[in-house]
């Protein structure tokens, strides 16, 4: 004995079932999604500059003294894309931070209390992560577009992360960008 296949118009209506709750599920993407916040631009402009030098290698090279002279180490150069990262781990205590710590602590362990361990949780170290890269002009022979973007990550005592943002700080910015300036100033007259 053979099956009786389905009606047409039941394939027909799970189908359009199926169809249905599937474009039920998919929603539209709201507008202010796909823009960027004002800080946003605000940020980049304080990021980004423009710079003349006879090539790429020469703004490359300029950086890589100007990062030395910050102490920072220069973790990776991709010459053909103009991008370069370094970065450096500085001290991130603060004698404030500590002494409050330590009161905590003491004011814990007098009342009894256990766990008394505040001074694990204060700021140790912080790695800061700076990339710049280079996009020559399309305008201008000569002339380069140069990004520079810095982020930090603050470490505690038992190396748990504490703090990670993005330094917007302008004056860090101008200083390094005037650095790159004389450094390429310096490095293009002498040669």
């Amino acid at each position: 004995m053979s099956r009786p296949l389905l009606p047409a118009c039941a394939v027909a209506a799970t189908a359009l079932v199926v169809a249905a709750s599937i474009a039920g599920c998919a929603t539209s993407v709201p507008q202010a999604a796909l823009r960027l916040p004002e800080s946003t631009l605000e940020v980049r402009s304080i990021q980004t500059r423009v710079i003349e030098a006879p090539t790429e290698t020469d703004i490359l090279t300029a950086t890589i003294a100007v990062l030395q002279d910050m102490e920072f180490n220069v973790d990776r150069i991709e010459r053909p894309l103009g991008v370069i990262t370094a970065s450096k781990v500085s001290d991130a205590d603060s004698a404030s931070e500590q002494t409050g710590l330590f009161v905590l602590d003491l004011l814990c362990s007098v009342g009894g209390g256990g766990g008394c361990d505040n001074m694990s949780t204060a700021q140790d170290e912080q790695h800061i992560i700076l990339t710049m890269v280079v996009l020559p002009s399309l305008a201008r022979s000569n002339e380069f577009t140069v990004r520079v973007t810095l982020q930090r990550v603050i470490y505690d005592k038992m190396d748990r992360i504490l703090v990670m943002e993005q330094i917007d700080d302008e004056q860090i910015y101008l200083d390094i960008f005037d650095n790159l300036r004389r450094s390429l100033f310096i490095q293009v007259g002498d040669s």
